[in-house]
């Protein structure tokens, strides 16, 4: 009986602890990736992609060489940039660099064109010249979709063709692409 009171006891007073401790750690992100990428792409066109990097003061300081942000639309990321295979989206040097013991913030900018249908993969690096990995995001996914690339092939060429049929084409695009997709 006096066992199962200190249990229970233990218990109550872990429970106490614990929720403190992971929120702590759950909310320790020296270096922070904001993607801002379209659910819905279409086949062999261009899909923007736009990335946010905000680092704590310091987070950076012992990068070897510029950092750059690089991104590859995949069926499933590799380990590292170099060994996933897939569209390039991104690879730039983010201007400007970090300057030592700062807090840092930089944006880039790209795009590329998705070669394979279905649920890609967004997989981010954030690398320096050294290979070292400094954060990675593979949280985003985007539908290389075969409904919104028909669609949207039939209204460009309705619209080349300056046919009457042009709107309504336009409006099926819009519907099976969404927003984010430009035609």
């Amino acid at each position: 009986m006096i066992g199962a009171r200190r249990a229970a006891l233990l218990g109550v007073g872990l429970a106490a602890v614990l929720p403190t401790g992971l929120a702590g750690a759950d909310s320790f992100t020296p270096v922070r990736l904001t993607i801002t990428v379209p659910p819905v792409a279409r086949m062999h066109q261009p899909l923007a992609i736009r990335v946010a990097v905000s680092t704590d003061p310091g987070a950076l300081d012992d990068r070897s060489g510029p950092v750059r942000v690089r991104v590859k639309l995949a069926g499933e990321c590799g380990g590292t940039y170099q060994y996933t295979s897939g569209s390039v989206l991104l690879d730039k040097q983010l201007n400007p660099q970090p300057s030592t013991g700062r807090a840092y913030s930089a944006l880039a900018r790209g795009s590329g064109r998705p070669t394979a249908y279905g649920l890609q993969t967004v997989c981010v690096w954030l690398d320096d010249a050294g290979g070292r990995t400094w954060a990675s995001d593979q949280s985003m996914q985007v539908n290389v979709s075969r409904a919104c690339t028909t669609a949207a092939a039939r209204y460009d060429a309705a619209r080349r063709r300056r046919r009457k049929q042009a709107a309504a084409d336009r409006r099926a695009a819009r519907r099976a692409c969404g927003a984010g997709v430009s035609l």
